[in-house]
């Protein structure tokens, strides 16, 4: 009898054990999922960085487009002072749009936020929005 009861304990001790390493193991197994997910996330961006350099590309033909545009102030019938300055206020509006938008489009919380990251990453460490 005494040996049924050694047995229960030992067993109920690894019982015990197996079940805090299962815990562990899978503490682990989400963290490494979320390191492995903001890894395919930097991927990303820095793909999206390698398009913009495409979209300089691209800006060289939208330049071919401004001196399309040049050209036709060149024949408006305005004064130089006024073909000047819409020149000036147009090309400050291009740069500031496209500053803004590249802006917005590689800001790094955006694509941490968009992407889903940040809950994986506080599921993974267990931390939750109510601590």
């Amino acid at each position: 009898m005494f040996n049924y009861l050694l047995k229960g304990i030992v067993a109920a001790i690894a019982v015990k054990v197996l079940d805090n390493y299962r815990h562990l193991s899978i503490q682990l197994l989400r963290i490494e999922t979320a390191k492995s997910y903001l890894y395919s996330v930097r991927m990303a961006r820095l793909s999206a960085f390698g398009l913009m350099r495409m979209g300089l590309e691209i800006g060289l033909v939208c330049t071919g487009l401004f001196l399309f545009h040049a050209g036709l102030f060149v024949l408006l019938p305005w004064t130089v002072k006024a073909k000047a300055l819409l020149g000036l206020i147009l090309g400050l509006a291009y740069m500031v749009i496209g500053g803004f938008a590249l802006r917005a489009s590689m800001d790094e919380r955006t694509w941490m936020e968009k992407s889903g990251a940040t809950e994986m990453l506080n599921e993974a460490t267990g931390q939750s929005k109510t601590d």
